[in-house]
């Protein structure tokens, strides 16, 4: 199978906290990159408001890219974690760190990254 290639926005959940390199997706992304129907016996139980569920899990089997227009991508490998609750991307804590993602203001969308100079500031899409 060749590589496939999703592109996308993703967003940043402040209670997305895990011990890897861990994103979240929603079906519909899972089919268009061949991960589902699972074809992983491996299993990632997450803690939601609506009490535990358990997910497929693939461990590094994509890399994510940020890109923007005015710098080079940032990339990083992650473990997928498909989750048909969901709708969008959704990237954990550990990630945004790996990236250098700094959160500004969660309502209004603003961000930087940590090598950006101070006076930044990005706008969510």
């Amino acid at each position: 199978m060749g590589e496939r290639v999703f592109e996308g926005a993703a967003i940043l959940n402040g209670g997305f906290e895990t011990e890897g390199p861990d994103i979240a997706i929603p079906v519909h992304v899972a089919r268009e990159l061949g991960l589902w129907p699972p074809a992983t016996r491996a299993l990632a139980a997450l803690e939601t408001g609506g009490g535990d569920v358990l997910l497929p899990y693939y461990e590094s089997c994509a890399t994510l890219e940020l890109v923007l227009p005015d710098r080079e991508p940032k990339a990083v490998r992650v473990n997928v974690i498909v989750n048909p609750h969901i709708d969008e991307i959704a990237m954990s804590d550990y990630v945004a760190s790996e990236l250098g993602v700094i959160l500004m203001d969660f309502k209004k969308g603003l961000w930087r990254l940590a090598d950006d100079p101070l006076q930044t500031l990005r706008r969510s899409e």
